[in-house]
């Protein structure tokens, strides 16, 4: 009897964490599709709307905005669980002086893909973004600008093509994130939070623990600019302090 009693505290318990961390971890990972209403042609802009592929086969909808004498490309990085036309307001400007790439990144917008990596693989739609690029002779001056998420990419993109960044609003450590995203949770929050990253390695095959965006900046020799609100509460400035 003593068993059975153990047994169930243990297994009962067990299963409801399982169960809600895996429910958690999918909403995360793969969200609902954000689509914005705004286009670059609301803008005054004339894009040629194309499709990229990654080296691993995932379908990347893209713009690429072309400016008439611009050598210069900057590829623009929206955040989670956003899509292209959400950053499409704040970046337009940048067309007076550069070569423009919007893109969806994989599970996001009208890209391919199924499951959103926290950057781990976004980093592969970065580097089809940029051989893109190349193809079109602009492989010279290619700089990149993120949000949230992509603003974390862009920190782990180790493309060397890569002259200059600027990440606004990036997390420093994607663990430490989730950490203070479920603090709530009090001390459930450690159980909760391991087996939400179990079902990212059994799934995705990607170890949450090892996207540190901070550790990759350290190994940047090309300039950084960091860009955060102080009253972000979604992603604090202390990310970027620690970055």
């Amino acid at each position: 009897l003593a068993f059975k009693i153990l047994w169930r505290a243990l297994f009962y318990p067990g299963l409801a964490l399982a169960s809600l961390s895996f429910l958690f971890f999918w909403q995360y990972a793969h969200p609902r599709r954000y689509i914005s209403a705004l286009a670059p042609e609301s803008l005054g802009l004339k894009p040629e709307k194309l499709r990229l592929s990654t080296a691993d086969g995932i379908i990347l909808d893209s713009w690429f905005i072309r400016h008439p004498t611009a050598k210069a490309s900057i590829i623009i990085c929206h955040g989670y669980p956003m899509d292209k036309g959400d950053v499409l307001y704040l970046t337009a400007f940048l067309a007076r002086r550069f070569n423009l790439l919007y893109f969806d990144f994989r599970a996001t917008g009208r890209s391919g893909g199924f499951f959103i990596t926290g950057g781990a693989r976004e980093t592969r739609d970065i580097d089809a973004a940029v051989s893109f690029l190349k193809t079109r002779g602009l492989g010279d001056g290619i700089g990149l600008f993120g949000f949230s998420m992509g603003a974390s990419t862009v920190l782990l993109s180790k493309n060397t093509a890569i002259k200059a960044r600027a990440a606004d609003a990036p997390y420093a450590d994607l663990a430490r994130e989730l950490d203070y995203m479920f603090r709530d949770l009090g001390s459930w929050r450690k159980p909760f939070l391991a087996a939400m990253k179990i079902w990212s390695l059994l799934l995705t095959g990607v170890n949450i623990n090892s996207i540190i965006p901070e550790l990759a900046a350290a190994g940047i020799k090309t300039p950084i600019l960091l860009i955060h609100g102080t009253q972000d509460t979604q992603v604090p400035p202390w990310n970027s302090e620690k970055i």
